[in-house]
């Protein structure tokens, strides 16, 4: 782009070489010393950039290349900076000094970045509203502004590294929409060369293949689309050890089986990611992932809610609690969402800098609200009640918490909510339900139908979306705008009367309404509260589906959470009374329940769904056929058949995928075995599960073995393997159930001579018991089990042997024996392809090598585990590996990151209520208290460190624990209490 290209309002200029354009339009000189000054300023204009960040910018952070008076050479470059710019035509009050440094007193809107990213958010609003044309044209106006690589002029300091990288991230990302756009506009045989010409720079870029597979298959290049996903596929594993995403794969199966739609939903891209702190604003849209916690990707524009949208930023900015309410189908999910959206791409200080989902759908409306809140969030409440848990998780922090179907629990989200908003003075919560929670403070924002021309247009866009060809012409936009009336401006229900027009004309559809405009508007005499309008909407889109469809519809309401086809297949296909569902039948019409817009696809998983008011309308219509008990029997024992397939597989991070999807329908499967007597497919279900619920919600595992214990029902066996299972639930926080449970277990299995069982419990007793008792005694049952288990094949249960054995080994100091141990346990874990326990075995093991005195092996071992648990959101291992690492670089005397290291271990294990990482955190602080001199903070940090440690910890990291403490209290002058330090440490090395 030519200076003269750009918008007249753009002053300084980053994307390129660093330029400032003179009043007269001219380019300024600079002085290259002064262009990563300048070049920080401006990305943060407006606001004050401390002296030691303009530093780091010009100089670097590693302090290589910082000058002997820092201070004086920055004042010095300010100096040129300022003869620079008046130079250029700026007055002295551009750059102003103000503590604790500097500020470029200029608006955002003359810098070329901050330009870029508003046009960039604008063109993605565009396309969220369906306006093509006009998106590729803000697209093409951002792109223009770039005149080569972001800061191509500013040195390579760690900030230009970062910051040019984030601008880059972004230019492709424009790239991509631009491409996108022209895909979905039928330019795909023009796209095909500057994709592929991506995809050489980018080979690893999921986005620029899943565009060039799309652009190909629609050429009519099947062949050639199929390879670039294999080209792909090829270097993920070569590179990084990793599939493609399942959203990729989902769409490579269906190229192949030439079911791809002529032309994809454009993709918005709009990032809703949440962040534990707002950028710049300049990086609107940009946000780092915080675990699993992100908004749902919108693949349909949002038409007519542009004021609405408006009315809940304003009642969010002054009030606690917004809860948007209104009928079911009127689009109050929709709402919440985009107001979400626009939070989390809005850089204000006023609003919330994180947003976070809870979605209730799924959940029974007997079902423990704050546990449900616990598991949305990825809060595990180990040790403590879920609502306190959630209450820790959202105290710090300007946090938007969407809380989505609340209806059905609503007593319960209402009490939640309202200790949360008392609790959390910085948080805001936007619920969704058809009624109020009735809390103080609480604002209601009623949603509304659509306005007539919103209507309209939302009619028509969906009437494309299933027939491209319809057009509104003189003689049907009357018709439309009739039924959009007649349907009271409800989105769902005229979303469903337009996918009808892959069928049926306008005229047709109107005809139709005849007979449901009355119940469309005031309900059922007799239906529930609930279903009044709604139900009226899919009792009319009911009767327009075959008996086929009609079966399968209501069978499908038995799933909770969703489904994969092959389960539908097993579950949903017999005969009954009124009819059945052939098995070959199921796929075929699943997908045209799809088009009818009553159940939704999932395509980057595979899954399906219906959404909760569906839902709820098929099962009355379950009720009616009588069909209730045989799809719960077949769904229970389908699940029993899943879980007992997969759930030895659950070390497999693709198999433990497939089993945390689902979490629901297992439990909805446990609770109708209990309900319906079937107890021994109950513990079938529940005892295949207990090795994933240990990885993934225990107390799920937990309620279920309790309650189908307390039955008093089962064999001998299954209910000595769900005590089993209670005990090994608890093994990593130690209590007496957890011991008693497995000894429980362990004396039923002895009792009817089950030898294999008998020594699984006995390892589980020995894990319970790892940090108190007899060793000898726990070692000799460590023994017989190995002896026990030697002719068996089951190589995970041998490595936990040796996982048990390194364990007493480090309880009792012997840390070379451990070492030896843990490497033979790692070698046993890998064998069977268990990487999660691998990842905390290399963990003990960097603490036995450090406690050897061999740090460096130590810290390649810690790496290697904090590298492993980072990427499958294993918290407890994550700040376990965090804060040993931590400290072994304390130990090394290399301290440059122990405080980072530090800080994240805290703050993970806070989240996940681990009071034992929390107090070596705490420990690690008060070393570095201690080597800077300040004896008194080392000494409350170690106060604080043994309150959390109590007894969960081996007696030796207790008792060095306790001399440090009182090293350090002889140091701040308290000798009492070094005193009584010694005594404690001495007695716990006696």
């Amino acid at each position: 782009m030519t200076r003269s290209d750009m918008p007249n309002t753009v002053t300084f200029a980053v994307l390129g070489p660093t330029e400032v354009r003179a009043s007269d339009g001219s380019v300024a000189a600079l002085p290259p010393s002064v262009r990563a000054l300048l070049a920080r300023l401006v990305l943060s204009c407006g606001r004050v950039v401390p002296v030691d960040a303009m530093t780091d910018a010009l100089w670097g952070d590693e302090g290589d290349d910082l000058p002997a008076d820092a201070a004086n050479a920055l004042q010095i470059r300010v100096s040129k900076l300022r003869r620079a710019l008046a130079a250029a035509g700026f007055g002295t009050d551009v750059l102003v000094t103000q503590a604790p440094g500097y500020r470029l007193a200029v608006p955002a809107e003359a810098v070329d970045a901050y330009v870029f990213e508003r046009l960039l958010v604008r063109a993605r609003e565009e396309t969220a509203a369906g306006n093509v044309t006009a998106a590729l044209s803000r697209l093409d106006e951002a792109l223009r502004l770039w005149r080569g690589p972001a800061l191509a002029d500013v040195g390579r300091t760690t900030w230009a590294i970062t910051e040019s990288a984030r601008l880059e991230e972004l230019r492709l990302g424009a790239v991509e929409d631009r491409i996108e756009l022209l895909l979905e506009s039928g330019g795909h045989n023009e796209a095909i060369a500057d994709i592929e010409r991506l995809v050489a720079l980018h080979p690893l870029r999921e986005r620029l293949h899943r565009l060039l597979m799309l652009a190909l298959y629609r050429g009519g290049r099947q062949a050639e689309a199929l390879a670039a996903y294999q080209a792909l596929r090829r270097g993920l594993a070569d590179e990084l050890g990793i599939d493609p995403s399942p959203e990729l794969q989902a769409l490579a199966e269906a190229i192949l089986r030439q079911q791809v739609p002529a032309a994809a939903q454009p993709s918005a891209q709009v990032s809703v990611q949440v962040s534990s702190g707002r950028s710049s604003p300049g990086s609107a849209g940009q946000r780092a992932p915080e675990g699993a916690e992100r908004l749902p990707r919108r693949l349909t524009s949002v038409i007519g809610r542009q004021d609405d949208v408006a009315t809940v930023l304003e009642r969010l900015a002054e009030a606690r609690v917004v809860t948007l309410t209104g009928p079911g189908g009127m689009g109050k999910t929709t709402l919440a969402f985009e107001v979400a959206r626009r939070v989390s791409e809005t850089p204000d200080e006023t609003l919330p800098d994180r947003v976070l989902l809870v979605r209730l759908a799924a959940l029974e409306p007997e079902a423990d609200v704050a546990d449900a809140f616990a598991a949305e969030l990825g809060v595990l409440a180990q040790g403590s009640a879920p609502a306190d848990a959630v209450e820790e998780h959202l105290r710090d922090g300007r946090t938007l918490l969407v809380v989505d179907n609340c209806e059905h629990v609503v007593d319960d989200v209402a009490v939640l909510v309202e200790r949360l908003a008392a609790a959390c003075p910085r948080l805001r919560v936007l619920a969704t339900s058809r009624e109020a929670l009735a809390i103080p403070g609480e604002v209601q924002v009623a949603v509304g139908p659509l306005g007539d021309d919103s209507a309209v247009r939302l009619f028509e866009e969906r009437a494309r979306a299933v027939r491209p060809s319809f057009t509104l012409d003189a003689g049907t936009a009357a018709v439309v705008a009739s039924i959009c009336r007649r349907l009271d401006g409800m989105p769902l229900a005229i979303e469903l009367a337009a996918a009808r027009v892959k069928a049926l004309s306008p005229a047709d559809i109107e005809a139709r309404l005849a007979d449901r405009f009355s119940l469309l508007t005031a309900g059922p005499r007799t239906g529930e509260a609930r279903h009044r309008t709604l139900r009226a909407t899919l009792d009319w889109s009911h009767d327009l589906l075959t008996d086929a469809e009609r079966r399968l519809l209501r069978r499908l309401a038995v799933f909770r959470g969703g489904w994969t086809p092959a389960a539908a297949e097993e579950v949903c296909a017999f005969s009954g009374a009124r009819g059945g569902v052939g098995r070959g039948e199921v796929l075929d019409l699943l997908f045209r329940l799809v088009d009818r817009s009553l159940v939704v696809p999932e395509p980057a998983t595979g899954r399906f769904r219906l959404l909760v008011t569906v839902r709820d309308y098929a099962w009355a219509r379950l009720e009616e056929a009588g069909e209730v008990a045989e799809c719960r029997d077949r769904h229970l024992a389908h699940f029993v058949r899943f879980a007992e397939e997969n759930g030895p597989y659950f070390r497999n991070l693709a198999v433990f995928t497939r089993l945390y999807d689902e979490h629901d329908n297992f439990r909805a499967a446990v609770d109708h075995a209990l309900d319906s007597g079937d107890v021994e497919n109950g513990f079938r279900l529940a005892n295949a599960l207990v090795m994933f619920w240990n990885y993934g919600v225990r107390y799920e595992g937990t309620r279920a073995l309790t309650a189908l214990l307390e039955t008093g029902g089962g064999s001998a066996v299954a209910r000595g393997r769900a005590l089993q299972g209670i005990g090994l639930l608890h093994v990593y926080y130690p209590a007496p159930r957890s011991v008693a449970a497995a000894e429980e277990s362990l004396a039923i299995f002895e009792e009817i001579g089950d030898a294999r069982n008998a020594a699984i419990s006995r390892l589980v007793v020995a894990w319970a018991g790892q940090y108190g008792g007899d060793a000898a005694h726990y070692r000799a049952m460590i023994e017989r089990s190995r002896r026990e288990l030697g002719d068996s094949d089951d190589g995970w249960w041998l490595g936990m042997t040796e996982y048990l054995e390194a364990l007493l080994a480090l309880r009792l100091g012997d840390f070379e024996d451990a070492a030896v141990r843990w490497r033979r346990a790692l070698d046993l874990a890998r064998a069977v392809g268990d990487r999660i326990i691998g990842s905390a075995i290399l963990a003990h093991l960097g603490i036995a090598l450090r406690e050897s005195g061999r740090h460096e092996e130590a810290l390649a071992v810690l790496r290697e585990s904090v590298d492993e648990v980072r990427g499958r959101n294993s918290f407890h291992g994550l700040t376990f590996a965090l804060v040993h690492t931590a400290h072994t670089r304390l130990d090394m005397d290399e301290g440059d990151d122990v405080a980072a290291l530090l800080a994240e271990a805290d703050e993970v294990a806070r989240r996940v209520r681990n009071p034992r990482c929390q107090a070596w955190a705490a420990w690690g602080r008060a070393r570095m208290a201690r080597v800077r001199g300040d004896a008194g903070a080392a000494v409350r940090e170690c106060r604080d460190a043994l309150a959390l440690l109590k007894e969960g910890e081996f007696p030796w990291a207790r008792a060095r624990l306790w001399s440090f403490l009182a090293e350090c209290a002889e140091e701040a002058g308290l000798p009492g209490e070094a005193a009584q330090a010694r005594e404690t440490a001495a007695a716990l090395t006696s």
